[in-house]
């Protein structure tokens, strides 16, 4: 242990690198066969990568870069279609090894560069931005970005989001049954419809989660360890859907049946229990579904923005600027404040604004 390399300081919280396992892909990346153009594609199914390294020559020079690329891996992907018995996979099961949703998903308005990773990071409007820049010695320096002066990300006026640079991006970290190992699978999505369903899902199952917990703490009449999400098995399901009058693709994420069973059961028994005591006096320990047990649980919500702190975290970054057709190069002061030239394109934004009201 090292306080201040491995580990944070004063709190002697480790600084925890996340070595992935693969990606779990629904679409094609720019050129990638059968993509024939030079911008992202929906595939319409599940896609299991692995990540290679190769070395490329540049041009005609002696000069050769190491290259990171995602490719599918092929017995990892035959798995998935014997499982679901089809070579367009559209459901994967997988197991939660996390015990709270902020550990395994995590949902921001985030921009991406080609060249650095992840270069700006919010979680939406009038929360904390945090711009990438660079210090005289070209170290890489996070700061608080400022729009007119003022900290707080300004979300749908921000100049990067009406560029489209900016955008949404959901990720999940999962362990699939077919391939089930310490290290996790990775999915992203830039899909708004795909991030409400998710959260929404997760939140959903973790208030459930709660009140299941509850009842069989009384029915022990003892404290039991509140494990969260660890162990849940669930669905990854792929699916067409309408949104703005036109199809869609999404990816959803429910219970399995044996899930399901596992925090309906001990809920069923409490509305049971509840139900019989409806005409009993109320006293100070009464049975009750939703009681007071935020105390003794985890937390749901991490306002904190989580930045790359290694060069596989800046990988990945670069890595999500390719496959999601999103590239920005933009130029920011040391201080992260926005140059003269965007904070004009705001003052005319807000102007028109202005304007139409």
């Amino acid at each position: 242990m090292i306080v201040g390399l491995t580990h944070e300081e004063g709190s002697l919280v480790p600084n925890m690198v996340v070595k992935l396992r693969g990606k779990i892909s629904t679409g094609y990346m720019p050129n990638e066969p059968p993509n024939t153009t030079n911008a992202p594609k929906a595939a319409g199914h599940f896609r299991i990568l692995k990540e290679v390294t190769t070395t490329k020559r540049v041009g005609n020079s002696a000069t050769v870069v190491v290259v990171k690329d995602w490719i599918i891996n092929k017995p990892i992907q035959e798995a998935l279609e014997k499982a679901c018995g089809n070579t367009t996979p559209r459901r994967i099961e997988v197991v939660c090894l996390h015990k709270t949703m902020d550990e395994m998903w995590d949902s921001s308005m985030s921009m991406f560069s080609k060249s650095d990773g992840l270069v700006c990071k919010s979680h939406g409007k009038g929360t904390d931005a945090k711009h990438l820049t660079f210090d005289n010695g070209g170290n890489r320096k996070w700061v608080s970005r400022k729009f007119d002066g003022k900290t707080g990300c300004p979300y749908q006026e921000c100049p990067d989001y009406i560029s489209g640079v900016c955008k949404q991006y959901g990720e999940l970290k999962c362990f699939p049954t077919i391939d089930m190992t310490p290290n996790p699978y990775k999915l992203e999505t830039r899909s708004i419809n795909t991030i409400i369903g998710m959260e929404s899902s997760l939140i959903q199952l973790w208030e459930l989660l709660k009140v299941a917990h509850i009842v069989k703490t009384r029915e022990a009449n003892s404290k039991l360890t509140f494990d969260g999400f660890f162990g849940l098995k669930l669905f990854l399901v792929h699916k067409k859907i309408k949104s703005g009058g036109r199809d869609v693709f999404i990816t959803d994420i429910g219970p399995t049946p044996e899930c399901i069973a596992m925090i309906m059961d001990p809920i069923k028994r409490g509305i049971e229990y509840q139900t019989k005591q409806s005409n009993v006096i109320a006293k100070p320990d009464a049975f009750s579904l939703i009681g007071d047990v935020e105390t003794e649980l985890v937390s749901l919500t991490d306002e904190s923005v989580a930045l790359p702190e290694n060069e596989d975290d800046i990988e990945d970054g670069k890595s999500a600027a390719i496959e999601f057709g999103a590239d920005s190069d933009k130029v920011i002061t040391d201080d992260g404040s926005l140059p003269a030239s965007v904070k004009s394109t705001i003052s005319i934004l807000q102007n028109q604004k202005t304007d139409k009201n």
